[in-house]
């Protein structure tokens, strides 16, 4: 038996063997798509969390993109892929809801303050979100 601590081994591996499963179960694309918007949204915001954050109850990065892995995939569970004419409509929708669990999963622990700095990073990425409250006031409907 091999012990290695969690701190050191991080959340790399995690996410690597999530994103493998999506693909082998969805597809290479729906495992590629995920692969280019954990580059886009996912590392972005937990350098964002760990240089300018501060957070009410301390929690691991490996915790958070655990916490992320479960609540994306309890929300899209069920979640049908469209027609390949729609694939692409899909994948938009999707990433939707892939920023939502970024929300609500990197930035759940984060103080009301440390909430702005995320938002300003997810609007810089993309501006999807309309300009009145913060990320953390919308929702997918």
């Amino acid at each position: 038996m091999i012990y290695m601590d969690v701190e050191e081994l991080g959340y790399k591996p995690v996410l690597e063997m999530w994103i493998k499963t999506k693909a082998r179960d969805f597809g290479e694309d729906y495992g590629q798509n995920l692969t280019d918007w954990v580059a886009l949204y996912l590392l972005k915001v937990l350098t964002v969390k760990r240089t300018f954050c501060s957070e009410m109850v301390k929690t691991s990065e490996i915790a958070c993109v655990k916490s992320f892995c479960g609540l994306f995939d309890a929300l899209v569970t069920g979640f049908k892929q469209g027609e390949e004419e729609n694939r692409g409509d899909f994948f938009i929708y999707i990433e939707k809801w892939f920023v939502f669990c970024i929300i609500w999963s990197i930035g759940a622990t984060v103080d009301e303050q440390s909430r702005r700095e995320i938002d300003n990073i997810l609007r810089d990425i993309n501006p999807m979100f309309p300009h009145s409250h913060t990320v953390f006031e919308h929702y997918i409907n």
